[in-house]
């Protein structure tokens, strides 16, 4: 026996509460699943991150985390801590500096807990109407919300459409500056983004740095040796990684093609636990005294990309990582790749 309904015919009535099922199922995924691509949680690189901040700003994790539950963007807390290393360093009554955004006077909030409240809830405010930017509403907080059409209108965040607004409100205003185009690459200095560091600038070299912290507490060349005291060539650069094992990402693209043990049997050698990554035409970088790999050897790495955490292990003094760049098999000073002193 067939039942017939519209064109379709059924051999009996089991047969058709599968068919409703399945047609009702394709409807609720097309019907939601097209309802979630429109209207998607936050999306973008501010993500999964972690930030490298002082006690004075940790101490506040706790109420940022709370106020960032509110309102809906508890993704974000690690970067809004390191928003909040670059406004105050966790210091003084509005280390949000959020007074502005009410249209008050700077430092006019002397209550930690309303400057938070306040600088959380406008960035969850700004972040709805950048359309998840992240880079452009972190330059919305300090350029204020109507950088965000401008940037829209320009093709998104880039530091040249933020020196372009800041130098058109400038005029606007008759001032001699207006707000801090740098701002981006301020606060991203002290995050680093989830399993890639998204947020670490290329420089103009097209080097990025290996760790957030920018810091060197040993540049290249010849000192006294921490163990002897004798004067040696220091084959790289030291950075500090402020006593915590943070994320260690590829200055540049490029092969892994030596990673683990300097000395196997002896692990207070050298570098302890390095990595060699091959970048062609003679250009080798190599990561020392990690305390964690997350690489292997013939893997292709992205620039960027974690690839260890910050150690002491090898003839090290305390944390932090050894930075060596090699050219056709010699050391040379790795400043002239990453820029600064």
């Amino acid at each position: 026996m067939y039942v017939k309904i519209g064109f379709l015919a059924v051999k009996n009535w089991k047969e058709l509460i599968i068919i409703i099922t399945l047609t009702f199922g394709l409807i609720f995924i097309l019907f939601f699943g097209t309802q979630q691509d429109q209207s998607p949680d936050y999306t973008g690189d501010g993500k999964g991150g972690k930030a490298n901040v002082t006690a004075l700003v940790l101490q506040y994790e706790p109420v940022i985390s709370e106020f960032a539950k509110q309102y809906g963007v508890s993704d974000y807390v690690e970067l809004l801590m390191a928003q909040m290393q670059q406004e105050s360093g966790g210091r003084g009554g509005d280390p949000m500096q959020s007074s502005e955004s009410l249209g008050l006077p700077p430092n006019t909030l002397n209550d930690p807990v309303k400057s938070i409240q306040q600088g959380v809830k406008n960035f969850s405010e700004l972040m709805k109407k950048a359309k998840g930017n992240v880079k452009i509403v972190i330059q919305s907080y300090n350029f204020g919300s109507g950088f965000i059409d401008y940037a829209l209108k320009h093709g998104g965040y880039s530091k040249q459409v933020a020196l372009a607004f800041s130098q058109m409100m400038a005029a606007k205003q008759h001032w001699t500056s207006y707000g801090d185009p740098n701002y981006v690459d301020h606060v991203l200095r002290y995050y680093t983004g989830g399993t890639y560091g998204d947020f670490i600038p290329v420089n103009e070299n097209g080097f990025v740095r290996p760790v957030t912290i920018n810091v060197v507490t040993s540049p290249f060349g010849v000192r006294s040796d921490p163990f002897s005291g004798v004067p040696t060539v220091h084959e790289g650069v030291d950075f500090s990684c402020n006593h915590q094992p943070i994320p260690v990402v590829a200055a540049k693209g490029g092969t892994v093609t030596r990673e683990g043990w300097e000395n196997p049997n002896n692990h207070s050698q050298g570098y302890g636990q390095r990595i060699y990554i091959d970048h062609g035409n003679g250009l080798v970088t190599v990561y020392g005294h990690l305390s964690k790999i997350l690489v292997k050897p013939g893997q292709k790495v992205e620039q960027n990309q974690m690839i260890a955490k910050c150690g002491s292990t090898g003839s090290s003094t305390g944390m932090h990582l050894h930075f060596g760049t090699q050219v056709n098999g010699t050391f040379v000073d790795p400043m002239q790749f990453l820029g600064g002193k």
